[in-house]
């Protein structure tokens, strides 16, 4: 955690110092920053998705869901940097367009697995 806190606190002081001479160069730190970070945690991210797969083993049923779960999880990820990262670059309106976009993708892949909650509490009422 400390090696990610540096590369965040070194690429915002180097930013912030660059961007009054040189708008450009201080985005490409700040996106090099990111970069950095998410490579550093990739290898966090392949622990955690073998984990996943271990339980979602066990559970055949289940396996589906999780997998769609992690899709979900994915986009919201990239989605939250790429709209970040558009707020950097002071276009707020591309950001919450991204976000928009997103949530939308987000609904029409999760709606099969709400049809399914949706049948088996109307299966329990009847």
């Amino acid at each position: 955690m400390t090696v990610i806190i540096g590369i965040s606190l070194s690429a915002l002081i180097l930013a912030v110092f660059v961007r009054d001479y040189n708008k450009t160069a201080s985005i490409m730190i700040m996106i090099a920053a990111a970069a950095m970070i998410f490579f550093r945690l990739a290898s966090g991210l392949s622990e955690i998705f073998s984990s996943i797969s271990a339980i979602s083993s066990g559970v055949e049923t289940a396996a589906s869901y999780i997998k769609l779960m992690i899709k979900v999880l994915g986009i919201v990820l990239i989605t939250q940097f790429v709209a970040d990262l558009c707020r950097d670059c002071g276009e707020n309106a591309l950001a919450s367009q991204t976000e928009t976009a997103a949530k939308v993708i987000v609904i029409a892949m999760i709606l099969p697995l709400f049809e399914t909650v949706i049948k088996i509490i109307t299966g329990l009422l009847e």
